[in-house]
């Protein structure tokens, strides 16, 4: 496959470089925490406003925020998981996506704050995100939401954990599924994981391997369908929309997920971006192609509203 750096996304890494250049690496992943709070100032700016913004709790205690869209209600209603390996990342460094959906769709989404592994291991941020749709079945009707249009999101390792929650028998059945570049496999010897191992396009296998090791201290992620979705047995999903990017460690996650859901009969659409790194889709201000994909994503929920009209 092309291998060659999006010119785009080639001017926002050297003005990340830029930025970090001089800084030791960080000193614990509290550190590592805020420092990814505080670089998503930047690539914030500008985002268009949304309808609303409102804090819940789920069961739990799980904190929600609810990005509201101006359309009238009953609203459907994306529960978007951002990634972070588990173990880092935050909603506010999702603002990109999750303002763009709103805005560009009509739909609600819903973003919790669930618990980060190493202190909370598999399954809690899992737990955390079933009790999220489960908020939104029991209570969204009182804010505005349509309980019977829901679809499952998340980037990286969000994804691993609402595919998780897809496929765990904990939940009714959904509208969609929606996943950017996600964490599906637990293979680390792919053909993605080989080329792009050293990190030099950003995310390197070991700090892969590393993140893994944080979620599930146990090694459980060799047989366990919800740590590996891979593993499981797909059956009756949802329509589902899938990003991968090209010069990403988990672009190969994402492929063998497209062709096993094909397999099992599932409507699946799937989007290829080359050029393209891990986590590129929230740098839209200067990366063209992250702003392409969302609005194909967008695109993607607008479907889904018409085939439920």
């Amino acid at each position: 496959m092309k291998e060659q750096l999006d010119a785009d996304m080639a001017e926002a890494m050297a003005l990340e470089a830029a930025r970090d250049a001089g800084l030791p690496p960080p000193a614990d992943l509290d550190e590592e925490r805020a420092r990814g709070k505080a670089a998503a100032a930047f690539w914030n700016e500008g985002l268009p406003e949304v309808a609303a913004i409102e804090t819940h709790t789920a069961d739990g205690g799980v904190p929600l925020q609810l990005f509201k869209s101006d359309k009238p209600g009953p609203s459907p209603v994306v529960v978007y998981v951002h990634g972070g390996g588990w173990a880092v990342g935050s909603v506010v460094q999702n603002e990109p996506l999750i303002r763009t959906l709103v805005t560009r769709s009509g739909w609600t989404v819903l973003a919790p704050t669930y618990r980060l592994a190493p202190e909370h291991p598999f399954p809690a941020g899992l737990e955390d995100v079933i009790a999220t749709v489960r908020w939104v079945i029991e209570h969204g009707s009182a804010h505005g939401l349509d309980p019977a249009r829901i679809v499952l999101s998340g980037t990286s390792a969000g994804a691993n954990l609402a595919l998780a929650a897809a496929v765990s028998a904990e939940l009714d059945p959904l509208a969609g599924l929606l996943f950017f570049y996600g964490v599906f496999g637990a293979d680390l010897e792919t053909t993605s994981y080989r080329r792009f191992a050293d990190g030099r396009y950003g995310l390197a296998r070991a700090r892969m391997a590393h993140y893994f090791d944080l979620y599930d201290p146990a090694g459980k992620r060799a047989s366990d369908p919800l740590i590996q979705p891979l593993l499981a047995d797909f059956g009756p999903l949802p329509p589902t929309w899938l990003l991968a990017a090209g010069l990403d460690v988990l672009r190969d996650d994402t492929l063998a997920l497209h062709a096993k859901l094909i397999e099992a009969g599932v409507p699946v659409t799937l989007r290829f971006e080359p050029g393209v790194v891990h986590g590129f889709i929230n740098r839209g201000r200067i990366v063209r192609a992250a702003r392409r994909s969302l609005a194909a994503a967008a695109d993607f929920l607008t479907s889904l509203s018409s085939e439920n009209a």
